[in-house]
């Protein structure tokens, strides 16, 4: 009689938090300022699928020199998309954040130059332009996987002019976002030097949802109906594209972003293409264990146990 008496209480105080955490709502951080990379979550919010789930979300942007992991570190978001590269990394470092959907499946990294490419020992000595948000450390390991000598990281926020300037060269960039912007601003992409790092043994797939480890162990059903409304809002997407740059541009108005539909559209296009495997051709939005051990052997430092984190406790 005790043991069914305690039983009701905790499973009393466990709906009780589940619907304190329901009413005071969840806030989804992207990883970026708003633009067509996350339209499916811009869709799951306008179109209520969210809220037919019984969850109120709320999609909030960091600025250009926030990372959205830090909006989740001091407890701003409860979920917030990221890079496998960076969640690993920061998963290495002790932060308990899980995986709980993925939509990037293919990498979109580029390297980008005004002189030949001929893979990684015509990068030796160089002055390669990278983003901010990149870590020391997963440069590190980039350096490090490909064997790069001397190498000097220059750091930018965003945009192509760096290496329209040639300030810096060869430049790190994005194929759904600055390798698009080159040809919109008039340069003849078929007259620079490019290669995909997917090509040259880096395929790390890109964006996920994360949720903290603790959050999800005490609101796993929450979190289902979180993933299964994305989910949802981006097979939308994905057959209404037009409808959903409507949307897009909405959000890009509202955050201040200066950008337009023609960019979007093909940001959106190049975004949904890497969201299908390679072989199969589908989208799954799950991490896969294949990715999972590409990430372990590539980015894991030197004397680093590479079984410290497991794909059964990293995805979920």
């Amino acid at each position: 009689m005790m043991k069914r008496f305690i039983s009701s209480i905790l499973l009393l105080t466990s709906l009780l938090a589940t619907c304190k955490a329901q009413a005071q709502g969840i806030t989804l951080t992207p990883k970026w300022t708003a633009q067509a990379q996350f339209a499916g979550y811009y869709a799951a919010d306008k179109l209520g699928f969210y809220k037919e789930e019984g969850i109120d979300v709320r999609v909030q942007h960091p600025a250009i020199s926030e990372s959205s992991f830090s909006f989740m570190e001091k407890g701003r978001a409860l979920v917030v998309v990221m890079n496998l590269s960076y969640a690993f990394m920061e998963r290495l470092a002790g932060a308990r954040v899980v995986n709980v959907m993925q939509t990037s499946q293919e990498n979109s990294l580029m390297l980008i130059s005004h002189s030949p490419l001929t893979g990684a020992k015509s990068l030796q000595k160089q002055k390669i332009a990278v983003w901010n948000h990149l870590s020391q450390k997963l440069l590190d390991q980039l350096a490090l996987h490909y064997n790069l000598k001397q190498v000097e990281w220059i750091r930018f926020n965003s945009g192509v002019n760096i290496f329209l300037s040639r300030a810096a060269d060869p430049c790190l960039v994005g194929s759904y976002n600055e390798y698009i912007q080159l040809s919109e601003y008039g340069m003849n992409v078929d007259s620079i030097y490019s290669i995909r790092l997917a090509d040259y043994g880096y395929n790390l797939p890109e964006d996920g949802l994360y949720v903290s480890e603790e959050f999800y162990i005490q609101y796993p059903e929450i979190v289902h109906k979180l993933v299964k409304a994305s989910i949802r809002g981006w097979t939308w997407v994905n057959e209404h594209q037009e409808e959903a740059l409507d949307m897009v541009m909405e959000e890009v108005k509202r955050n201040n972003v200066g950008t337009n539909r023609y960019h979007q559209r093909r940001m959106l296009e190049e975004v949904l293409r890497l969201q299908m495997d390679r072989q199969s051709r589908q989208r799954t939005y799950r991490l896969s264990r294949e990715g999972f051990e590409q990430a372990v052997k590539i980015l894991t430092p030197a004397g680093t146990n590479a079984s410290s984190i497991r794909y059964e406790d990293f995805v979920k």
